[in-house]
């Protein structure tokens, strides 16, 4: 899935990362009375979305569907009910993969067969390297994981 949502729209992984889009409108700094309110930042009214930023905003509402079309329908469950994109990632990547402690462990797990890694007796090369290569596919997996 990751694959398809990177050559989709370079933009859907800074959602995924981040959040989805919120437009902003700056409040300048004022004084009420004796109180000084710093400036700051709201949420935009909807009806004031620029054309870009209502195209920014509809990108979230793509990736959701992108990830609703492309799980099972028990998983569909699960995440329809999240509120964006992100929400639904990381849903799914807890369900999948496990808290961060559970991909740490199995990390550790898939590094000694590789500290401990040699051709059995009697194994062609073709079989050596396909052996290797799904154990090193395996750690990249979990190479995000210190």
């Amino acid at each position: 899935m990751m694959m398809f949502i990177k050559a989709s729209n370079p933009m859907y992984l800074d959602i995924l990362k981040h959040g989805p889009f919120i437009p902003q409108i700056e409040i300048p700094e004022t004084t009420v009375g004796t109180e000084k309110i710093p400036k700051h930042y709201e949420p935009k009214d909807p009806s004031k979305y620029t054309d870009p930023e209502k195209e920014k905003v509809a990108l979230d509402g793509n990736l959701q569907l992108i990830i609703c079309e492309s799980v099972d329908l028990s998983m569909y469950g699960t995440v329809a009910h999240c509120s964006s994109a992100k929400k639904m990632w990381d849903l799914i990547e807890v369900l999948c993969e496990g808290t961060t402690e559970v991909r740490k462990n199995k990390k550790q797990i898939l590094v000694s067969p590789y500290e401990a890694f040699m051709a059995q007796p009697k194994e062609g090369i073709t079989e050596v390297f396909e052996r290797f290569n799904r154990l090193i596919n395996n750690l990249k997996l979990y190479d995000n994981v210190a």
